[in-house]
């Protein structure tokens, strides 16, 4: 008779959907928003320190490298995320974050902004991104469920993919209208609405507890995160291969307004065009990566978006010839790096987010960034200040970075990452065990 009043297996196995909880639909709203102003703010920021103060190589490393130098502050963010109770920490730094970005374009309109302020700013506002990311990455477990975090993952990735077209495309507009300092105004009020629907989450989030009662000391509860994650032999290699990434990444990165503007010599209006030209890549990419990860697996998703993803940087190094093959070779980067940058996320966090226990999630996440930020700054800077020499110039820089960006992929190739579709559930007594 039992089976008479019970659901079928299968119905009690499928999870319901995850936009029927109200809190994800919050979090997703809050997101979305930041998203689009951070969006406006990828274009509008680099042309604050190139066009309006006008930066050149060595300024643009340095600053570089002062934007990046937070990023070293990841494992304490970890510790904190585990220590305390995520959600505040969020709210705040979405705040703080709002208030610094104004101070840009209000010293902007007193004519006294320098590259000074602007790296000082920029190295608050990355120390905010530094809290807020680890906190979000690891309260998203919590609030959506082991269950729901791939559909989640994929659904926020779809978002953000969106915001780059639109966030983008609106940016190079108004950059095109307006002061590229008074633009950063859109992202300071998307930053309040973000913390605004954060604040709006009901599930009640618990103080986190600790063994014995008492707080974790920093640094022993550092090391545990870290430890775990370099035994893990998922986990691992991806940490090493985030570290070699950033280092050559960076430098293009810190160089890429430059480069587009001076070397290749392209009107200020084709950077936000090109930045824009992501946006369709993201979204296909978002797209495509629940169905890859449901299909190839985590790491096999993993693997071979980073190998898409990592040689589409040859085209921006090499790009020469006439202003239409320029834009082509870049625009191409830029689509590919989007479109694989999605897939390389979702199937990346959800692999990440599977297997770590939910007391070490925080560390464990922190001890990811961490690695893949350490090298960043000095990526930054030695790119920035080699590329500022006469006798070397910006192009061989950029193929070099170019280059070292396939380092990562021998790591994974020789890692169990691109055979490996099932993930194993964490032991939450011992997750040591993993190694």
């Amino acid at each position: 008779m039992a089976s008479d009043t019970q659901p079928p297996a299968t119905e009690k196995a499928k999870p319901a959907s995850i936009w029927r909880n109200k809190d994800f639909v919050r979090l997703w709203a809050g997101y979305t928003t930041s998203a689009f102003g951070g969006q406006v703010t990828v274009v509008a920021f680099p042309l604050v320190a190139v066009v309006l103060l006008g930066a050149g190589e060595a300024e643009v490393g340095i600053l570089g490298f002062v934007g990046k130098a937070p990023l070293l502050l990841f494992l304490f963010a970890g510790y904190w995320a585990d220590r305390f109770r995520k959600r505040p920490t969020m709210i705040a730094t979405d705040l703080a974050r709002s208030v610094l970005l104004l101070v840009i374009p209000l010293l902007y309109l007193a004519d006294v902004l320098s590259l000074f302020w602007l790296g000082v700013i920029s190295f608050l506002l990355v120390t905010c991104f530094v809290f807020f990311e680890i906190a979000n990455l690891s309260h998203f477990p919590f609030l959506v469920g082991r269950e729901h975090i791939g559909p989640g993952n994929g659904h926020l990735q779809l978002s953000s993919s969106i915001t780059q077209v639109v966030g983008r495309s609106f940016g190079g507009f108004l950059v095109g209208v307006f002061s590229a300092a008074l633009v950063l105004i859109v992202n300071v009020v998307t930053y309040v609405l973000s913390a605004i629907a954060i604040a709006m989450i009901r599930k009640p989030e618990p103080v986190p507890q600790h063994e014995g009662g008492k707080p974790p000391k920093v640094l022993p509860s550092i090391a545990e995160g870290l430890k775990w994650a370099l035994r893990h032999p998922l986990v691992r290699p991806t940490l090493i291969a985030s570290l070699f990434y950033m280092f050559f990444y960076s430098g293009i990165e810190a160089l890429l307004a430059l480069w587009l503007i001076k070397e290749l010599a392209l009107p200020v209006y084709w950077f936000g065009i090109i930045m824009a030209i992501g946006g369709p890549g993201a979204i296909l990419g978002a797209l495509i990566s629940v169905p890859i990860l449901k299909r190839l697996g985590a790491g096999p998703g993993l693997f071979w978006a980073s190998v898409v993803g990592n040689l589409s940087l040859f085209l921006v190094a090499l790009a020469t010839g006439p202003t239409w093959l320029k834009v082509t070779m870049v625009g191409a980067t830029i689509f590919l790096l989007s479109l694989s940058g999605q897939v390389s996320m979702v199937n990346a966090n959800t692999l990440r987010m599977t297997v770590t226990p939910l007391r070490l999630q925080g560390r464990v996440m922190a001890s990811q960034r961490a690695m893949a930020f350490a090298a960043a700054p000095v990526g930054a800077l030695l790119a920035g200040l080699i590329a500022a020499i006469p006798s070397i110039g910006m192009r061989p820089v950029m193929i070099v970075c170019a280059a070292g960006t396939i380092i990562p992929l021998i790591i994974f190739w020789f890692s169990p990452l691109p055979r490996t579709k099932e993930l194993v559930a964490p032991d939450e007594e011992e997750p040591s065990r993993a190694s």
